[in-house]
């Protein structure tokens, strides 16, 4: 009788790890970058359920790789342990295993293991390119990427309509609300388009077919808002008709305008007073109003002490924006400077307006979170806040080897510039010239 020989598995394969795995041998590769597949994941990533502890071990994976791993002929591979990973998201390598599960069945990882389960590479010393390593495997989300942009897309566009929809629905309610008060105050009846009201408001139905329904309604509200008899204006309606004299005032005319005695016109009359006391308004008014004005000024220019506020920042951000920071930098000197990120983004910039469109694919490509680049615009304004962005996402995309966290980086340029001690100029300048 044959001895049977027992094997250890790593784990429980399930259909979509397989699915991972075959993608990650998969010989016809797919050309891309590592930028591009960050901005795609990122953008992916609510349609694809990851959030989180997860989108951080993500984001966090994706950092680790070089730029270089993602050509055709290379393998992009992170080797990190679980361990390592909990000490970064501050959860436990039992949370850490179970996100790393999610995003191997979500078909943007694959695991790829060494005989022993270690995660380790060993890299040729001449090229830089992997001659043995082990860990996690990055290829699914490179073969998928058309895939990926496409779902992206998709969401991106349904979350879009099902915003519209939302605020469709709130303004089509109030707007037959506020109709049916107007019927009520003319004496119409109201209950039955209340209760229509009430049963789509009410209903388990989607924004979109609530929207619909409502749109219905309110056109059948204006409809029962219209007067039964036509209007005809009053100039025609007098046509023809003979008024009565009843009740006539007899007024005499006064036409006589010459002033019998000059000596004796001194007299205030009530049509004098009115005149005087109304440009005695006039100049409160005016006093007022450059009182105002001087107390705004006052404001912007930081001698009071109420001088607070997000408005008062927001202008001194401006204020620093065309004297200090940016009294040198041009849209023209960005596209000058920036041809890795137009490459990934397949477009130069038209304006300062673009560049800020653009702001939100820029901050995932560097992997800053929604609060700190609100915080950002806050404190430098969103035009230099744009530049800092483009510059570090260029310097990160030409040397991911010297700029480990460009996320930090960004923020210490912020930091810099409200100190007064930022010279985006110079950067751009040469990586212009490089």
């Amino acid at each position: 009788m044959q001895n049977q020989v027992s094997v250890a598995t790593f784990r429980r394969l399930t259909p979509a790890m397989v699915e991972s795995q075959r993608l990650a041998m998969a010989n016809d590769i797919v050309a891309t970058t590592k930028a591009e597949v960050a901005i795609t994941l990122k953008k992916a990533a609510p349609a694809l359920g990851i959030e989180g502890t997860t989108y951080h071990i993500l984001d966090i994976l994706i950092g680790l790789t070089k730029a270089d791993d993602w050509k055709q002929d290379r393998r992009p591979l992170v080797a990190i342990s679980n361990e390592k990973l909990a000490e970064y998201v501050g959860r436990t390598t039992r949370t850490v295993a179970r996100c790393l599960k999610k995003l191997v069945e979500a078909g943007v990882l694959a695991y790829r293991d060494s005989p022993t389960g270690r995660r380790f590479i060993y890299r040729n010393d001449g090229s830089g390119a992997i001659d043995r390593g082990y860990g996690l495997d990055f290829s699914p989300a490179r073969q998928r990427i058309k895939e990926l942009q496409e779902l992206a897309e998709a969401f991106t566009a349904e979350l879009k309509a099902k915003q519209q929809a939302r605020r469709e629905v709130t303004r089509l309610s109030r707007a037959i609300a506020d109709l049916l008060v107007l019927l009520g105050n003319d004496g119409k009846s109201t209950s039955e388009h209340e209760n229509n009201l009430s049963l789509i408001m009410s209903a388990q139905a989607g924004y979109a077919e609530r929207a619909e329904r409502l749109r219905a309604l309110y056109e059948l509200v204006v409809a029962s808002q219209q007067p039964t008899e036509p209007y005809q204006p009053a100039s025609e309606a007098g046509k023809g008709t003979k008024m009565s004299g009843v009740d006539d005032i007899n007024v005499t005319p006064y036409n006589n305008t010459n002033i019998q005695n000059p000596k004796k016109s001194n007299k205030r009359t009530s049509s004098n007073d009115d005149d005087t006391n109304s440009t005695d308004a006039r100049r409160v008014d005016y006093a007022l109003e450059k009182e105002q004005k001087s107390k705004s000024r006052t404001i912007f220019e930081g001698s009071s002490p109420q001088a607070t506020g997000s408005n008062r920042l927001q202008k001194w951000n401006d204020h620093q924006d065309e004297n200090g920071a940016l009294s040198e930098v041009s849209i023209g000197l960005i596209n000058s400077a920036t041809n890795e990120v137009k490459s990934i983004l397949g477009e130069s910039f038209r304006s300062w307006a673009h560049l800020i469109e653009r702001s939100q694919d820029l901050k995932l490509l560097i992997g800053l979170s929604e609060d700190g680049w609100r915080r950002a615009i806050t404190r430098v304004g969103r035009h230099l806040a744009a530049a800092i962005l483009v510059t570090t996402c260029e310097k990160a995309l030409r040397s991911p080897d010297q700029l480990a966290r460009p996320a930090g980086y960004f923020l210490a340029c912020v930091d810099r510039a409200i100190d007064g001690k930022l010279a985006l100029h110079r950067s751009l300048f040469g990586l212009a010239n490089v």
